[in-house]
């Protein structure tokens, strides 16, 4: 495969930008994108926002950083198709949703290509000063708006194209509303925007142990490429168990002594490597096993309404038994998750449903 020539010019990614933004969100997708302006106030025709504004309740009930309209109201195991995309929610408490075929085989071995081919780092994080945190992990960045040249009549899709495509899936399928009529708005980036795409690979016995993705990345969707699985999430489908502790709050949560108390605990994604080796382990009795496919995503919410962290989506990448290969689209806010989330929250109350909306009937 030839990596071609990238462009780095500022005008260059500019067009791109547009183009992109305008040629797949705008047309791919037209049914989403029905907004209607009138002055400052941006609403949605398709998919209401839940919001009773009859009330004066509306900012505790506006939840930007949590599952469009259409997720929120699945039950669990309940499944929607949107975006030519079967959803199924796996839990309530957290929100975690799997999504299926969400890359194909081609993208998939584009993505994979792509990252070997520009180098891939060995992983760490901010805590793993020693790297003690994952091991045998390794990841390159691709970034969405590169230009590319691939010689004329090859039909080889680009990695930066692809990328793109993922992340707009991604959001489209996964964000709220409001999120995604920001995202188009560069004024907005505070509130809403994307990190280039995540590629992952993890040799034999790799391992990412338990994180909070934490930095502002209130939404992530992370796809199988090779399927292969080895998630867990320790929370997971445990509403009941969860009830009294504050998961904003770190000095309560403690993932080996809420094990100790359960039998079973937490959701278990596996892949074709399938959970027997897992399961050997003492320390993980999932609760529920959710078998996916290479292609398929989950997706997952960080924070909190209020902007605090959600500790229920403390999860790991287990010792894997085989090479793992993922992909991460993560979409960040500083402006709701920062110390002034309250006042940027209410801003963005008033902005789309006006001051007068805010009063109590």
């Amino acid at each position: 495969m030839t990596a071609g020539k990238y462009l780095p010019s500022l005008a260059a990614k500019i067009i791109i930008v547009a183009m992109s933004s305008l040629a797949f969100s705008r047309v791919a997708y037209t049914t989403r994108q029905q907004v209607h302006k009138s002055n400052w106030k941006r609403f949605s025709t398709l998919e209401p926002f839940s919001i009773d504004t009859t009330n004066g309740e509306i900012a505790s009930s506006f939840n930007p950083l949590g599952p469009p309209d259409f997720l929120s109201n699945l039950s669990v195991g309940e499944s929607i198709r949107s975006y030519g995309k079967n959803i199924t929610r796996l839990s309530s408490s957290p929100d975690i949703f799997l999504v299926k075929d969400l890359i194909s085989t081609d993208d998939r071995n584009t993505l994979m290509e792509a990252a070997e081919t520009q180098g891939m780092k060995v992983a760490g994080t901010r805590q793993s000063g020693e790297n003690t945190v994952r091991k045998n992990s390794y990841l390159a960045w691709i970034d969405p708006y590169s230009i590319t040249t691939t010689g004329e009549g090859s039909d080889w899709r680009d990695a930066p194209s692809v990328a793109r495509e993922t992340i707009v899936k991604s959001r489209l399928c996964f964000a709220h509303d409001v999120m995604n009529d920001l995202i188009n708005d560069v004024v907005s980036m505070d509130f809403c925007f994307a990190e280039d795409l995540q590629v992952a690979k993890y040799d034999k016995d790799g391992r990412f142990d338990y994180h909070h993705d934490g930095y502002s990345r209130y939404l992530t969707v992370l796809s199988y490429l090779n399927g292969v699985g080895g998630t867990f999430f320790p929370f997971g489908g445990m509403r009941d168990e969860l009830e009294g502790i504050d998961f904003s709050n770190e000095d309560e949560v403690s993932v080996l002594s809420f094990k100790r108390q359960l039998e079973r605990c937490g959701i278990l994604i596996v892949g074709e490597e399938g959970s027997d080796g897992y399961l050997q382990s003492a320390f993980v009795k999932p609760k529920q096993v959710v078998h996916i496919e290479a292609g398929d995503a989950i997706a997952f919410y960080n924070y909190m309404s209020g902007g605090e962290k959600d500790l229920r989506v403390l999860h790991c990448s287990l010792p894997v038994p085989q090479e793992k290969w993922i992909s991460t689209a993560w979409f960040r806010s500083e402006a709701l998750t920062g110390p002034f989330a309250s006042f940027k929250k209410a801003q963005l109350v008033e902005s789309f449903y006006g001051a007068k909306s805010m009063s109590p009937s």
